[in-house]
């Protein structure tokens, strides 16, 4: 009985799963088609030719104009950069693909991209190619691979709609074999577009993806496009391909065969269109190509009335009809890059001198037509040698050269690191402060000591007195440093610009060859700094991946410095001094690991930092105005005091005289509220060097009992922890955990209370 239950019962979940499968089945194949309708996947030729009437400025669009839209589509926002605000694109932070693609920095780059497509779209044509060239390592290659993402995702949006077209066609509603029919086909215009697949006696796509367009005649087109913008109300345009193009020479063969069979009718012609909507792909080849340096040709052509597994209409027997193929016909109507492209044979690449000019590619038995944003990357080293031959003027009229360098804000390089550690480390605790230790690191190697010939005045004092931290600190955050007078900021500041693009021209003698040597040219790459942060990971000695696992494991590479081009760099005044530059890097894990510590161990409020500065900033702005300023306690109207202020000056100690000190505080505070008008003043932001400056005061006052309290923290899990006073435990306790909220587990805290307990006499 009980047997005959459970086989009963597994019929009916039988059932059930069945039907389940069924719904399920049948509600994807429902989407499929809604979505299909919806995408406007395959169109006869006047139904393609509404929407062209509904929106011109959609589908006229050649490739220029298209990738300025993928551009523009996203967006931009404002980001800090190297010298101050700066506009970053959106597609380059690949939200559309979870920040696979993504680029950190490199906006200038972008920048001079989108102006170099802007350029393209006022000239009606691609006529360069954009050669992105610097040091390796650089997310040059990331880059495109980037656009291309972004182009893909774009190209299956209502705004990127793309098409291309086939030719169909039928011995179902012809029996004279010559592949056109006599009465219409299902929609009223009598094309063959939707027949059904068992319907098509023959279909031709074409390789090159010709735009529809190009099928009115070219006497017709100007005309037609003209009506065409009046009715939509847009302002006209007419790229050079839509003016001046036409169809390759296969379509212009068979589209020659039917008109010449139809004598003339147009319309009947168009009967044998399909239109086809396009999507860009680099794992499909379909608009996105990447030719890696390899030896063989980029595109060619066959007959194609050689292969017999096509049944060719008999109307198209005696065409001379060939198939092209080749990378540079995949991409067609999107994006090339040559990868590597000095790694390439020269005489491979000699073509592009015409190609990447007319955007032209003769083939032996047929001239294929482009309309293709050509892209190359190149390591700087090999532009520098291929500088030297004497082909490179011919090739420099038709290629535009864009930097890309290496980064120079560490907070930037921190986010090439960040998203890595965690597979880095393979489950071993990772610290804080690791990505940003390596990253300051990376950076402090790439920067150049300011040359003082290039400024005048007091300027070149002041850049000669900028440190290696100094500078990064300097492109990270725009703030100069924090012990300078404010006279001396602002005079550093005005001149930002100027110290950024110092090197922008430079050519320096590096180990026997003349070479760009502009700032961010040499130094550690981020492939490097990803060997380094490897070893440091896989270290048995260190009880976590911290910082410290990272310097030692640094200070081990640089012991051979045949290893990497950057320990070889001149040094002077410790810039390229890879040993100070690393002390650096540890002097400021120093700073922020005890500043951390510190305020875990909560002996003061950080309210009371500002707290202290609001009420010096008020008696300083009474006294300056000869005000009465209002007593917090008793509420009542009395004199600025002279003590406060000269208390608060005594312990950030200020560097210049108190008067010129208090007026370039209300000098910074009116210049904040001219930039935030109706806002109030956060203290924290705006003079956030004077609260540092304080906090280190107020801890170097109460070193003994931060030294205790620091003390009693190791004796956490430890034997000696029943030593400790259970008032002390408590206050320990809610240390460890303002330490886990920074990010820290009991390994990686014990080893920074370690570390700043044993640093305490340092700085």
């Amino acid at each position: 009985m009980a047997d005959s239950d459970t086989a009963d019962s597994e019929k009916t979940v039988g059932a059930e799963g069945g039907q389940l499968a069924s719904q399920l089945l049948e509600d994807v194949g429902s989407k499929s088609k809604e979505r299909f309708a919806e995408r406007r996947e395959i169109l006869s030729f006047p139904a393609y030719f509404q929407q062209v009437l509904a929106d011109p400025l959609l589908h006229t669009r050649d490739v220029a104009h298209y990738l300025r839209d993928v551009f523009d589509f996203y967006g931009t926002r404002d980001v800090q950069g190297q010298t101050g605000t700066v506009r970053r694109w959106r597609l380059f932070d690949a939200d559309y693909n979870g920040g696979v693609t993504r680029v950190m920095g490199q906006e200038r780059l972008q920048g001079e991209v989108y102006q170099h497509l802007c350029s393209f779209c006022e000239r009606g044509r691609v006529d360069k190619l954009l050669m992105i060239h610097g040091p390796n390592g650089t997310a040059k290659s990331t880059f495109v691979e980037c656009l291309m993402a972004a182009l893909e995702d774009y190209s299956q949006r209502p705004e990127g709609v793309l098409y291309r077209f086939n030719w169909i066609f039928s011995d179902t509603f012809d029996r004279t074999s010559l592949g056109f029919h006599e009465k219409p086909a299902g929609p009223e215009d009598g094309s063959l577009a939707h027949l059904d697949p068992n319907e098509v006696s023959f279909k031709l796509g074409d390789e090159l993806k010709d735009h529809p367009l190009l099928l009115i005649p070219k006497d017709d087109r100007l005309r037609i496009l003209t009506a065409a913008f009046e009715q939509a109300g847009q302002q006209p345009r007419f790229p050079h391909f839509l003016v001046h193009g036409d169809l390759c020479a296969k379509n212009r063969e068979i589209y020659r065969a039917l008109s010449t069979a139809y004598e003339g009718d147009w319309e009947r012609v168009m009967q044998h269109v399909q239109v086809e909507r396009i999507t860009a792909s680099v794992r499909f080849r379909s608009c996105s190509v990447v030719i890696q340096p390899q030896r063989n040709v980029d595109a060619s052509a066959r007959p194609l009335n050689l292969e017999k597994s096509y049944r060719l209409p008999p109307i198209l027997n005696q065409s001379n009809l060939h198939e092209l193929s080749g990378d540079l016909i995949d991409a067609n109507r999107g994006i090339v890059e040559y990868s590597d492209f000095f790694k390439r044979p020269l005489e491979l690449s000699k073509y592009l001198l015409t190609t990447s000019e007319k955007g032209v590619i003769n083939l032996p038995s047929a001239t294929a037509y482009l309309d293709t944003v050509f892209f190359a990357t190149c390591n700087e080293k090999n532009l520098t040698l291929f500088k030297r031959n004497p082909d490179f003027p011919s090739f420099k009229g038709r290629f535009e050269l864009i930097r890309a360098p290496y980064l120079l804000r560490y907070s930037e390089e921190e986010g090439i690191y960040k998203e890595h550690l965690s597979a880095l480390a393979q489950g071993k605790p990772i610290a804080p402060h690791v990505g940003r230790i390596v990253a300051l690191w990376a950076v402090l190697t790439r920067l150049r000591k300011p040359n003082t010939r290039h400024y005048k005045g007091d300027v070149a004092g002041l850049v000669q007195r900028l440190t290696p931290l100094d500078k990064a600190r300097l492109y990270d955050t725009g703030d100069a440093p924090e012990d300078w007078t404010d006279q001396e900021r602002k005079e550093l500041l005005a001149h930002l610009d100027q110290l950024a693009s110092e090197f922008d021209n430079a050519e320096e003698e590096f180990e026997g060859l003349i070479d760009a040597n502009y700032e961010g040219r040499r130094g550690a790459s981020p492939r490097e700094v990803f060997t380094i942060l490897h070893a440091a990971a896989d270290d048995e000695e260190s009880p976590c991946f911290s910082p410290l696992a990272v310097l030692k494991e640094i200070r081990r590479v640089c012991q051979d410095t045949s290893l990497y081009e950057f320990l070889r760099l001149p040094s002077e005044n410790g810039y390229g001094d890879v040993e100070q530059l690393t002390d650096l890097a540890e002097s400021e894990y120093r700073r922020i690991v005890r500043d951390e510590v510190h305020s875990a161990l909560s002996l003061v409020e950080e309210r009371a930092y500002e707290q202290l500065f609001e009420d010096y900033f008020r008696h300083v702005k009474a006294f300056d105005a000869g005000e009465k300023v209002t007593n917090r306690v008793t509420g009542r109207p009395q004199d600025p005091s002279k003590d406060l202020m000269e208390k608060v000056e005594g312990l950030v100690s200020i560097q210049e005289k108190p008067t010129e000190w208090r007026k370039n505080l209300i000098m910074r505070i009116a210049a904040w509220a001219i930039d935030n008008p109706g806002q109030p003043i956060d203290y924290r932001e705006l003079f956030g060097d004077i609260l540092n400056a304080l906090r280190r005061r107020y801890h170097r006052e109460r070193e003994d009992a931060i030294l205790q309290m620091q003390t009693q923290l190791l004796r956490y899990g430890t034997d000696e922890w029943t030593r400790v006073d259970e008032a002390d435990q408590e206050k320990i306790l809610a240390a460890f955990q303002r330490l886990e909220a920074m990010g820290y587990n009991e390994a990686s805290a014990k080893e920074a209370l370690v570390y700043v307990l044993r640093h305490r006499e340092d700085e």
